[in-house]
């Protein structure tokens, strides 16, 4: 590829932002440490810290895309086409007033939220590792939601200066604000594996069948690596091979920045989606299993309902989508 190219599509942080989080959620390990570090952890503190742990990762990641997208407005290698959102220049740019805009309704989300996981596991003792692991886990996620859209919010045309120089850049900047068809497939994913994990415990016994009643097994730890190797099939075609398959199509219509490399490691995997899902299907069934296993084990499950397991599985397969993401850009750039 010519040099000029190269230089024309820079890595837009849209595909390039698992540093930036990473730094987000190193600045908030300390904090932990800090404020709650050598004590059982009561509801309150729970509900304080995911409030305040939602304002700072918002004003955090706020300040990083700020600076991403500033850095790229100078040299001029932003992209010449953004898609207009009406929405986001309803919002103010100036950095201060907009982590005030989003970071009090995502602090409120995310109280929200922990409250109600709270009363979905009633029973766990939160220790400090415990609620290390959990705080950051959703400071990774929100981090990685909120950068992409405060990017989407910076390269709009209402916070371009006179002064800047005219933006160059070929890369496609999607609009990340959820659509009706993003959200109904979302409910479709989750009701689908709904209905495959009831399928499934017919088969294997989770479901059972007595007269005009249907019970829902509860999961154990002690077998809860079955139903991993299980959901990593289930994941491995209902998730990795379309989002191989998506990465694929973005790459074949120009909308992935190059490779600055060339990594021979990648090219073990197969360019085809069906057959890059078959090489990752016994690794994904390995790692569904030991990590479905070490949650549970890790959080003191000894066993849970249909439904606290569920939940569970469905916030891992959120966790393994980003690697199975990044995986597959790398391969197909």
């Amino acid at each position: 590829m010519p040099i000029q190219n190269r230089t024309q599509r820079p890595e837009v942080p849209y595909l390039n932002n698992l540093h930036m989080a990473a730094l987000v959620v190193l600045i908030n390990l300390p904090l932990a440490f800090l404020f709650q570090y050598g004590r059982l952890l009561t509801t309150k503190d729970l509900l304080t810290d995911a409030a305040i742990c939602g304002w700072t990762t918002v004003l955090i990641s706020l300040w990083l895309a700020k600076r991403a997208v500033g850095a790229r407005r100078g040299q001029g290698t932003l992209s010449a086409q953004v898609p207009y959102s009406r929405l986001m220049q309803k919002l103010p740019h100036d950095l201060l007033s907009l982590s005030f805009a989003a970071g009090i309704p995502v602090a409120a989300l995310m109280w929200l939220i922990t409250l109600a996981l709270l009363r979905f596991f009633p029973d766990t003792e939160c220790t400090f590792m415990r609620f290390l692991v959990w705080k950051l886990s959703y400071a990774t996620l929100l981090a990685l939601r909120i950068i992409t859209l405060g990017i989407f919010r910076f390269v709009q045309p209402d916070c371009q200066e006179p002064t800047d120089p005219p933006q160059t850049g070929l890369q496609t900047v999607k609009n990340p604000l959820p659509r009706r068809d993003m959200l109904l497939r979302l409910y479709q994913s989750v009701t689908a594996d709904f209905g495959m994990n009831l399928l499934l415990g017919l088969v294997l016994g989770g479901t059972l069948i007595r007269g005009n009643e249907v019970v829902l097994m509860p999961v154990y730890q002690s077998n809860v690596w079955i139903s991993g190797l299980i959901l990593g099939m289930i994941l491995t075609v209902l998730m990795v091979r379309p989002t191989l398959a998506a990465v694929r199509q973005l790459a074949l219509v120009g909308a992935l920045p190059p490779a600055n490399k060339h990594r021979r490691m990648l090219f073990l995997f197969p360019e085809n989606p069906w057959l890059f899902s078959a090489v990752l299907l016994v690794p994904v069934m390995i790692v569904s299993s030991a990590s479905l296993y070490g949650i549970l084990k890790f959080f003191g499950f000894q066993t849970l309902n249909f439904f606290q397991y569920f939940v569970v599985r469905t916030l891992y397969a959120k966790l393994l989508t980003k690697p199975i993401e990044s995986l597959a850009v790398q391969r197909y750039r």
